[in-house]
């Protein structure tokens, strides 16, 4: 007996050609009349303002957001010159190719930028992804690598593919951070040594530092190790306002302003300090550091990037005159291999975590008025307000497009230099512009300065920027609650370190996903029996998910073991499948379901499904028989006279919660 609503269509209407034509023409109209309607609904000024954000707060800029925005760029730019030199170093570039991705990546997120507390730039992690391509083919392959991770990231923007990224976990992303973390760590320790050797990789850089530790560095070893204190302790700089309460002065404003001023800008003062003490050294004719030397002064030229290019042969014999090589496009495409894919993932991830991050931090601290340019009015209160991912990626893509014209390694959001332009003050975007004039002005007067740059200052910079990466504090609670998402994050963290970072995400999260497919298959059907008077015994199974090929076999013994119990008792049986918690149903489990009721068929068994919704009917006949009893819920659409059906349904449903319920 199934329950259904059949459409009853008169059969007197006959259609002659002239009104099959006219049909015709009326379906082309209400196509394009569809087309029309779709074009107007898309091409609004809403959209319009959400995909271009500067046409929000544009109109309303005044000369006191100029000044805060001027403030706050400078001060995230007096951060983003000793990083960007340092990430360049990471990446295996010359360093001023950091400095290029730092100043031209903010000119564009200030136009496209959806979030007024991020600024965009070169990162610990994208430099060292970067690096295993830099060490394949040099400078032109990183170029390469952020103009078609930029058109990635914008196609994927354009094309609403952000669900793609919630197949990485929070676990995959924990072990893959701290294995970046730790990678980053252990080649900078090479540099704070003093020490010189082939590698960069945890694999090659551990056990080189043992074998070559009789060649370290006494003088750069100390530096270095004096610049990671003083960064720790210029950091914590303003927790000495919070436990030195007694110390009046502490309480000025002005003072407080000035301790964090001194805090928000140690790794520029650890420069200019190196700088000087370098210097100093030189003045007397010693040279006991190794510096970082020449830097390339001035802007970069706009150009295409190198899709082809010539080089030296490596293994050349003739060393004045090398041979060379031309590379094609389609060698650097196989050589970026898994990076064309992984690079702009993680860029994506880094950028919409750091964004809602922003946005959810800054709604839960309510006396500060912050702005999300997120949603289709103008602007408003991120107060709950959700992040606008696509245009977050929009933004991330076309940053990483521009970039690689002026010859720049990926980019994506930082989280240390956005808490930086948050903490300045920035009333706008806008103060992205000042923050890549800063470093504009930089690379064209400054550049001779940085020759004395040691290069165990830039590894203490860098050892203290990231080591708050690692995030080994998440195992304790992965561990007091599913101990079982340990096993991603570990696998995720020890492949990426030990192998490569992009087979270890893949891993990781390939793993978790099977974990998830493994449980989603562990179902746990209850079924219960009872016999009424003058019907016999009724036993009614109850599935408690989605039917999918995966959970087949189990779900097909929990109906063999329901039938088997008690099989030699000769009473009548009715047996009824609850399937109030189910709403899908795959092929393969109709085609087992069907084989199940030809079972029954041949041994007497009377059967029926209960609680079943309209469209899950419908996908059930179209495998099983038409003459099988389905009991539907009762919809405001049903007839009068499947009242009984539907109150029979409802009955079963409240016997199959019974606490005497038996698992199959």
């Amino acid at each position: 007996m199934v329950l259904k609503n059949d459409d009853v269509f008169p059969n007197h209407i006959e259609n002659d050609a002239n009104g099959s034509d006219d049909v015709e023409s009326e379906s082309e109209l209400g196509s394009i009349s569809q087309v029309k309607q779709w074009i107007r609904g898309s091409c609004t000024t809403d959209l319009l303002k959400r995909r271009l954000p500067f046409l929000q707060w544009a109109p309303t800029y005044t000369c006191r957001s100029i000044f805060h925005d001027c403030i706050a760029g400078f001060t995230v730019a007096l951060t983003a010159i000793p990083q960007g030199i340092a990430y360049g170093a990471v990446a295996g570039l010359p360093v001023e190719y950091g400095l290029y991705t730092a100043f031209a990546g903010p000119f564009v997120y200030a136009l496209l930028g959806s979030v007024r507390q991020i600024t965009v730039g070169p990162t610990a992690v994208m430099a060292i992804m970067t690096h295993e391509y830099t060490l394949k083919g040099g400078a032109p392959y990183a170029i390469v690598l952020s103009f078609l991770a930029g058109c990635i990231e914008l196609m994927a923007g354009l094309l609403n593919l952000g669900w793609i990224m919630d197949f990485i976990s929070g676990p995959v992303i924990s072990g893959f951070c701290s294995a970046a973390a730790v990678t980053v760590i252990t080649a900078q320790f090479k540099t704070l040594l003093g020490l010189k050797f082939p590698g960069s990789s945890f694999a090659k850089v551990f056990p080189g530092i043992f074998v070559n530790f009789m060649s370290i560095s006494l003088w750069d070893t100390v530096l270095g190790f004096s610049f990671i204190i003083f960064l720790l302790l210029l950091k914590n700089l303003t927790l000495l306002r919070k436990t030195c309460t007694n110390w009046s002065c502490l309480r000025n404003r002005h003072v407080s302003k000035a301790i964090w001023f001194v805090s928000t800008c140690r790794n520029a003062l650890a420069v200019i300090l190196g700088c000087v003490i370098a210097y100093s050294f030189e003045l007397y004719g010693y040279q006991p550091f190794n510096l970082t030397g020449e830097i390339k002064s001035g802007v970069p030229s706009f150009h295409l990037p190198p899709f082809s290019f010539e080089r030296p042969v490596s293994n050349s014999s003739n060393s004045t005159n090398p041979d060379t090589e031309w590379v094609t496009f389609d060698t650097i495409l196989s050589d970026l291999g898994m990076g064309l894919a992984m690079v702009p993932i993680i860029a994506i991830l880094e950028q919409v975590a750091i964004a809602k991050a922003f946005c959810e931090l800054l709604s839960s601290n309510s006396q500060f008025p912050f702005v999300c340019f997120v949603n289709e009015n103008s602007f408003s209160i991120a107060n709950g307000g959700k992040t606008d991912s696509t245009q977050e990626m929009i933004a991330v893509g076309m940053g990483s497009i521009f970039c690689s014209f002026f010859g720049c390694m990926p980019l994506t959001a930082s989280f240390s230099r956005s808490s930086v332009m948050s903490a300045s003050g920035g009333k706008t975007q806008f103060a992205n512009f000042f923050n890549g004039f800063v470093i504009l002005i930089a690379l064209s007067f400054l550049m001779p300065t940085f020759y004395y740059i040691p290069k165990s200052v830039l590894g203490a910079v860098i050892i203290v920027a990231v080591y708050s990466m690692v995030e080994f504090d998440e195992i304790l609670p992965m561990w007091r609650g599913r101990r079982i998402e340990l096993i991603p994050f570990g696998t995720t963290f020890f492949c990426c370190l030990l192998i490569n970072i992009e087979f270890g995400i893949l891993v990781g999260a390939l793993i978790h996903l099977l974990l998830l497919a493994h449980e989603a298959t562990r179902t746990k059907s209850s079924y219960i029996r009872y016999k009424q008077q003058g019907v016999g015994e009724r036993i009614i199974l109850r599935a408690d998910r989605n039917l999918y090929f995966p959970t087949v076999e189990r779900f097909r013994q929990a109906l063999g073991k329901m039938t088997s119990d008690n099989s030699n008792d000769a009473t009548p049986r009715n047996i009824v499948i609850d399937m109030s918690r189910v709403s899908q149903v795959d092929h393969t489990s109709l085609k087992m379901l069907k084989a199940m009721l030809a079972v029954w068929d041949k041994k007497g068994e009377r059967y029926s499904f209960a609680n079943v919704s309209l469209n899950l009917e419908r996908d059930m006949l179209s495998v099983l028989p038409s003459g099988i009893n389905i009991l539907r819920v009762r919809t405001d659409t049903d007839s009068a006279d499947s009242d009984e059906n539907a109150e029979e349904a409802g009955a079963l449903l409240a016997v199959g919660c019974g606490n005497d319920a038996q698992n199959a």
